[in-house]
């Protein structure tokens, strides 16, 4: 609503000509990455558990399976035998995520390992600044497999944060997001920092505000 106003009033915004998937869509935004030279993760989206659907995930296997449109791992889950996948598969086309279409589509992709960042940007006519890089804290408990325990900041002169940023302002690049804050979360591998998602917003709970210091 917010951007087509914004379009209709000649106020700054993004554009709505392309539509939203590049604010919404995982499989879109890993799609657009890729086209743009930068590490994604292999996926593959299904509506119905087939072949095809079953053939990827036995050669992924650990893998994740996760709503198409979704926030705060919800529906996330990582699947360990072929069993759980097809479960957790068959439950998310079948259930009401917080956000997104129910039975939109679900996505299943490759078990990123390492350790997982967000970098929070806000950008304006292009121009991209980055307001923070912080690590997260995720653990197994309570039948969860990414409970949020906490987030830590990371250092704007730490390597790996030059690293992240660096990246984050490819992706930034790559889904054409002119205007707007984003937190954006990145998994560093291995081979190098991967995209988990790109979300077109403030960055929620603990780090959305900071406590002003007192003299």
């Amino acid at each position: 609503v917010t951007e087509n106003l914004s379009e209709l009033l000649g106020l700054r915004g993004n554009s709505t000509s392309g539509g939203f998937e590049n604010r919404r869509d995982k499989k879109f935004q890993q799609e657009k990455v890729k086209e743009a030279g930068l590490r994604s993760v292999r996926q593959l989206q299904g509506t119905a558990w087939n072949s095809e659907v079953a053939a990827f995930c036995e050669q992924e296997v650990p893998l994740i399976i996760k709503p198409v449109e979704s926030c705060g791992s919800d529906g996330v889950k990582l699947c360990k035998t072929m069993g759980e996948a097809e479960a957790h598969f068959n439950l998310l086309m079948t259930g009401q995520r917080k956000l997104g279409a129910q039975g939109a589509a679900v996505l299943c992709q490759e078990f990123l390992q390492g350790k997982e960042y967000v970098v929070d940007c806000v950008t304006r006519d292009g121009v991209h600044k980055t307001t923070f890089v912080w690590v997260y804290d995720k653990r197994e408990a309570n039948g969860g497999g990414f409970v949020y325990f906490g987030m830590i900041p990371v250092p704007s002169d730490d390597p790996v944060a030059k690293v992240l940023i660096d990246y984050t302002v490819g992706c930034i690049d790559a889904l054409a997001i002119a205007n707007g804050a984003t937190h954006n979360e990145i998994m560093m591998t291995k081979d190098g920092p991967c995209l988990v998602e790109v979300n077109c917003r403030v960055h929620g709970h603990s780090g959305s505000r900071l406590p002003p210091p007192h003299p």
